[in-house]
């Protein structure tokens, strides 16, 4: 059984039909990532699969059924840290407020994902306090420490500095090393040629090819793929 699937999965915003059946999935601990241009759905596949929005036609599944809170990780773009808390703050409220966990269980566990994505000495630091790589990484440890079995990556470094972003693609990379299960969408082309199962390019709301990264980036088959590669690499 796969571990997150879409199956047919629609979406339309007013007359615009953003994604057009999509189907794929994710075997367990396997890292596929996304690209294509913007306005081809990407992020809003993503967000289908997290149930942040509802398909409004096909099926999301993980394990075989509808993905519960938590079970289902997202890292955002732009971080969506909460600008009155602090890093440890801003880790600990999914498991105060979604899992009841008493505080000091919770601290106790925000503290560990904290230290596993290096920003142990940052936890009494507000987000206007830290680089945006440490800000990524906090939401990073956000969504871990809610123990998903699947993380999504919207584009997690194109808010970045150049000199930051490797930071957070180290952590990304330790993550897919331990085995997690992930979906990427992103530009990152070295990242997808060296940690990714698979890679799709999506157009139009469709996923025009799949491949493994080796043959995706050398020999691919679409001749739209064709076209976006030599505009990106």
């Amino acid at each position: 059984m796969s571990m997150l699937r879409a199956d047919g999965v629609h979406k339309r915003y007013d007359d615009l039909e953003v994604l057009r059946g999509v189907t794929f999935e994710v075997e367990p601990g396997q890292v596929k990532v996304i690209i294509g241009p913007s306005g081809s759905g990407k992020s809003t596949l993503l967000r289908c699969l997290s149930l942040l929005e509802e398909p409004d036609a096909g099926e999301v599944s993980l394990e075989g059924k509808r993905p519960g809170p938590g079970d289902v990780g997202m890292v955002f773009q732009k971080f969506n840290l909460f600008q009155n808390m602090t890093a440890l703050q801003n880790v600990m409220i999914g498991l105060v407020e979604v899992r009841d966990l008493p505080k000091n269980e919770a601290r106790a566990q925000a503290l560990e994902f904290l230290e596993r994505v290096g920003l142990a000495d940052k936890t009494a630091q507000y987000p206007d306090e830290l680089s945006g790589g440490q800000q990524q990484r906090v939401a990073i440890a956000r969504a871990l420490v809610m123990r998903p079995k699947a993380m999504l990556f919207d584009e997690p470094t194109s808010a970045l500095d150049v000199e930051l972003v490797r930071e957070v693609l180290d952590v990304m990379e330790s993550l897919a090393r331990e085995g997690m299960t992930m979906v990427v969408v992103s530009h990152e082309l070295r990242f997808a040629h060296h940690v990714a199962s698979s890679v799709l390019m999506m157009d139009e709301g469709r996923i025009v090819e799949e491949a493994p990264p080796e043959e995706f980036f050398t020999s691919p088959k679409q001749e739209r793929t064709k076209r976006f590669l030599s505009l990106v690499e």
